[in-house]
């Protein structure tokens, strides 16, 4: 029989463990709330002109904020310096099944903006939806509004992060995209990157890298990318500001951002930069700068970083490429030339380089430029489509070289 000191102490005892149990739950109940808490939703970022009948990324945008029956999408005009835009994306997710009342256009613009970005009823229509989207423009005119002038957060600001957190679509396009990333990129070509430099006071000449708004954690985003070979001056974004991971993407095209992964949608497809082992010279050169390209329904994680191809596609087997042989392209940051000299002229080529050439010229057809070198490795890998055309390549190796140009004529 168990004497009564021993009875009181397993008593205690069990009290203890019952305590111990209940705070232990407590604190496991806290951290599931911040867990919750700091859940967040989807990014849809289109690379600009996205056309009305790209039903593939309307319908996504749609389904993210909460489907056709539940979705309210707030349309934001502010990059724009008019209201064609937000009317005709209003008019198109409507056609796309949205009742006209539950598409609205939140009228923060470059006029209002001191008047609306802290007030109480702005951030209350806001917080309302359950979708929200940037048109394009000047992607300045987003955050010189969003932003106070002592660099915190409005109440509309936070007002969408919080529509972001719990699990809200936010969407853009063109400077839409731009600024969902922090740094972003303002302006500049390729070309005036490698002239002027980078700067970081828009009224100087170059590269102009500043404030975005940062829903996107994962690098640099740049869009209308393909079309205005913008490739050089994300490099250069990207080393500059000592982050590793840039995301050029295509127009009509969109990547869905969800968790630590993404997917591409839309027309085209988008470009992945890697500097983490770039190495520079003083001349300027850029070496060692890891490029892939993919499409529609391939997928990248970042956690992983690993790349998850279509399932309709296919490994260009190796010595078995359709081209042979690739000429100098003399534009490579004109329109889709990055992208040729990708899939054409290299992975699905029996040549190992691709090379192309950016420059210009004063009156006296002098001037400098840089040598675009695109090299396979070990790594390189190129795929097919269901039509079987080039539409992925993987790891190719980029060397960005500057050069003095000079054009003589004949005699």
């Amino acid at each position: 029989m168990m004497s009564l000191a021993k009875c009181n102490l397993l008593r205690l005892f069990t009290v203890f463990l019952a305590c111990v149990l209940m705070v232990a739950g407590a604190v496991q109940g806290v951290y599931a709330e911040e867990k919750t808490g700091s859940a967040k939703g989807t990014l849809v970022i289109i690379g600009g002109n996205l056309e009305t009948n790209n039903a593939e990324v309307y319908n996504k945008m749609i389904e993210l904020a909460g489907g056709k029956d539940e979705a309210i999408i707030g349309i934001f005009p502010t990059a724009s310096g008019s209201m064609t835009s937000s009317n005709s994306m209003k008019q198109d997710f409507e056609a796309y099944g949205i009742p006209s009342d539950r598409v609205r256009i939140l009228d923060i613009t470059e006029k209002n903006y001191p008047d609306k970005v802290n007030n109480e009823a702005v951030v209350a229509e806001i917080s309302q939806c359950t979708g929200l989207f940037f048109v394009g423009g000047d992607q300045s005119r987003i955050t010189k509004a969003f932003y106070n002038a002592d660099g915190t957060n409005t109440k509309a600001l936070d007002a969408v992060w919080n529509v972001y957190r719990n699990g809200g679509m936010i969407g853009g396009t063109s400077a839409g995209a731009a600024i969902m990333s922090n740094p972003m990129i303002q302006n500049a070509t390729s070309l005036e990157t490698f002239d002027l430099g980078v700067t970081y006071d828009g009224d100087k000449p170059g590269l102009w890298v500043t404030k975005g708004l940062g829903f996107f954690e994962g690098g640099i985003v740049d869009q209308h990318f393909s079309k205005r070979g913008r490739i050089g001056r994300l490099v250069v974004a990207l080393v500059h500001e000592k982050m590793n991971y840039g995301f050029g993407i295509d127009e009509n095209s969109a990547m869905v951002v969800q968790g630590n992964e993404f997917q591409v949608i839309g027309a085209s497809g988008m470009f992945l930069i890697d500097v983490s082992k770039v190495s520079t010279t003083k001349s300027g050169a850029y070496k060692n700068v890891d490029v892939s390209y993919i499409e529609k329904g391939d997928r990248y994680n970042f956690a992983t970083q690993t790349f998850t191809l279509d399932k309709s596609k296919t490994l260009i087997p190796k010595g078995k490429e359709y081209y042979e042989g690739n000429a100098l392209n003399t534009n490579i940051f004109g329109s889709d030339a990055a992208k040729t000299a990708l899939l054409d002229d290299l992975v699905d080529n029996k040549e190992k380089q691709s090379r192309g050439l950016a420059f210009s010229l004063d009156k006296k057809n002098k001037g400098k430029g840089v040598s675009v070198i695109f090299s396979k490795t070990s790594k390189t890998e190129g795929y097919y489509d269901a039509s079987e055309y080039a539409s992925s390549a993987l790891h190719v190796k980029m060397d960005i070289i500057p050069i003095e140009v000079e054009v003589k004529e004949s005699k």
